[in-house]
């Protein structure tokens, strides 16, 4: 499972170049979650969304280290 929470990280942190990488101002489409409808939006409201999920994630993946014994080899 902490695969996956590193998994979502990486994701998150090629959206972030992504958004980056457009010039400010710009619009983007986010689409929503769980189906296929996308709405206008900007790419700063966006990078601002993503740095809150980056937030989370990388708390809920130390979280999930901590609670799996994360440093079992004796923190090498």
């Amino acid at each position: 499972m902490s695969n996956t929470g590193a998994n979502r990280i990486t994701e998150q942190k090629v959206l972030q170049d992504e958004l980056k990488s457009i010039r400010k101002g710009a619009r983007v489409y986010k689409q929503q979650q769980n189906c296929s409808i996308f709405f206008l939006s900007s790419a700063d409201r966006e990078m601002a969304q993503s740095k809150k999920t980056m937030d989370s994630l990388v708390e809920e993946y130390k979280d999930m280290e901590r609670l799996s014994g994360g440093g079992q080899d004796g923190g090498r």
